[in-house]
């Protein structure tokens, strides 16, 4: 009977399917991928004051296609009300495997036509002649006033100053009454959203991004430049990084892996605990990235814990080097 209940309970609790180094090993492998390969901006963004960057479509893309991943959908709700010009889809995004087909994960995207970004519009002054709304502020070098950009489709009429005609129109967030036209493309960001949702799922990347910041009305997907605390924050990442270094180049002198007659050794550990033999490329990465990387090197190295070191030689070592391999100031 007890060992009855031992089985049951050896079926019912959870163990993990990888042990730690393993786990960190990967994980600083992810991370160093990237650092090199994924753009800011372009694969990612970053959003001032927030915790983590925001995952994009071209990120997400990238990473399938790193990890072998092929994306299939399913609408799962579908609403459209035209008459009330409510269009609503939740998508299911589901990655398979090119290996062998199985299903590695599945992810939720939803969109509507009530979002703000597409429910209101801003309204614009309308051309009392041709009642277009092509009216743009004339330049005080012209003579100021009001006119008609007939290079937009307007009919270059001109207006005075304080024409009532012009500014006592109200210039202010409306309606939109044309949400039929975006039903496609509130479709295509509900598909987007899931297999965003799906990739982060499948990566085990969440910790590192999140995702549909960038839908917020103030996303920038270019590198941000905050001033103030932010500076000082930067400052002083720079100068834990810094120390970060010089404790990874004590780590290999402490193994002896500094020493040119442990060059293959030195390539090895390098590549297996930063996803790279180059030292140039180590000094690049940024400082979460090194925290991490250098947990991994002293696990890797037993340093702080009984055990000897374990490190990975490297199947050619002269293959890719460091620079300045003949001079161990330069490399370490």
């Amino acid at each position: 009977m007890e060992q009855a209940l031992v089985v049951q309970d050896r079926q019912i609790l959870l163990s993990p399917v990888m042990n730690i180094e393993l786990a960190k090993t990967r994980l600083a492998e992810f991370q160093a991928f990237v650092k090199e390969y994924l753009v800011e901006g372009e694969d990612f963004g970053v959003i001032p004051g927030t915790p983590k960057p925001t995952l994009l479509k071209p990120g997400s893309d990238k990473l399938c296609e790193l990890y072998g991943l092929a994306d299939t959908y399913e609408i799962t709700n579908r609403l459209e009300d035209w008459d009330k010009n409510l269009f609503d889809y939740e998508v299911r995004c589901t990655l398979l495997s090119k290996r062998d087909g199985g299903i590695v994960s599945t992810g939720l995207g939803s969109c509507n036509s009530f979002e703000g970004k597409y429910r209101w519009r801003q309204s614009e002054r309308l051309c009392p002649k041709c009642n277009q709304p092509f009216i743009i502020k004339g330049k005080a070098e012209y003579g100021g006033g009001w006119l008609c950009y007939a290079k937009k489709g307007g009919c270059g009429a001109k207006f005075q100053d304080g024409d009532g005609a012009i500014e006592n129109q109200l210039v202010r967030k409306i309606e939109n009454d044309d949400l039929p036209t975006l039903k496609n493309t509130i479709l295509k960001m509900a598909k987007k959203r899931a297999k965003v949702d799906a990739t982060l799922a499948a990566t085990r990347s969440s910790g590192i991004f999140t995702q549909d910041i960038e839908d917020f009305p103030d996303f920038k997907t270019a590198p941000s430049t905050a001033q103030g605390p932010d500076v000082q924050r930067q400052t002083n990442d720079k100068q834990q990084r810094t120390g970060v270094l010089e404790e990874i180049k004590l780590a290999f002198k402490s193994a002896g892996l500094d020493k040119e007659e442990n060059k293959g050794v030195r390539f090895g550990t390098l590549q297996a605990c930063f996803g790279t033999k180059k030292w140039t490329d180590v000094q690049q990465m940024d400082l979460n990235t090194l925290l991490d990387c250098l947990t991994v090197l002293k696990d890797r190295l037993g340093i702080k814990r009984e055990g000897t070191a374990k490190p990975f030689v490297a199947e050619n070592p002269d293959a890719d080097t460091i620079p300045g391999t003949n001079s161990q100031q330069e490399a370490f």
